[in-house]
C-alpha cells in the first residue's frame, strides 16, 4: 500500500520462488547451485519486508558444480527462522550459511527465538524433514538441533553423493 516499487518487486521475485517449486520442486534431484539460488531469493524477498528491523547474515556459496541434492532440502528450515525468529519489539537476527567440505554439504541456520509457540512443538514441519531426511539418506546424515531460551540453532550435514531412492515402475 505505501511503495509501489516494492510491491511490484515483492511480486517478481514471489513469482521466481513459485516457478523454482513448480519446475525443480517435483525433481528427484537438482544441481545444489539452484538451491543456493532458491534460497537466496527466497530470503531477498524477506528482507523486502522486515527491512533493516532483523539482522540477516547470509553465507552461501556462489558456485558448487557436480553435486547434486533433492530439492527444497534447505528451505523449511529458513523459513522457520523468518517465522519463528523474528519480533518487532525485541532484536531478532538471522543467520544462514552453506558450505561444502570434503563429501559433504554442511548448512547452518540459527535465529532468535522470541515465539512462545516453539515450545508447544504442535508443528510437523521438523518430523517431516528428519523423516524426509532418513529416507533420503538413511543414516548417512547429521541433524542437529540446540534450542535454548533465545536461539534455535539448526546443523544438517548430507553427503554430497545423493543417494535419492527412486521408484522405478
Amino acid at each position: 500500500d505505501i511503495d509501489l516499487e516494492k510491491a511490484k518487486a515483492s511480486i517478481v521475485e514471489l513469482s521466481k520462488l513459485m516457478r523454482y517449486i513448480l519446475y525443480e520442486g517435483s525433481k528427484p534431484t537438482i544441481p545444489l547451485d539452484l538451491e543456493t539460488e532458491f534460497l537466496r531469493q527466497y530470503i531477498d524477498l524477506m528482507r523486502m519486508r522486515f527491512s533493516d528491523s532483523v539482522k540477516i547474515d547470509v553465507n552461501l556459496p556462489e558456485s558448487t558444480p557436480g553435486i547434486d541434492i533433492p530439492p527444497l532440502l534447505f528451505v523449511s528450515f529458513v523459513e522457520n527462522a523468518f517465522k519463528h525468529g523474528v519480533s518487532y519489539e525485541k532484536k531478532s537476527f538471522i543467520d544462514v550459511s552453506m558450505a561444502v567440505q570434503g563429501g559433504s554439504v554442511v548448512f547452518h541456520c540459527a535465529n532468535s527465538r522470541h515465539d512462545t509457540r516453539m515450545e508447544e512443538k504442535s508443528g510437523i514441519g521438523m518430523g517431516n524433514v528428519r523423516r524426509r531426511l532418513k529416507l533420503l539418506y538413511g543414516s548417512d546424515f547429521t541433524l542437529k538441533i540446540d534450542e535454548t531460551s533465545d536461539i534455535y540453532d539448526i546443523l544438517v550435514v548430507i553427503p554430497t553423493v545423493c543417494k535419492v531412492i527412486t521408484d522405478n515402475k
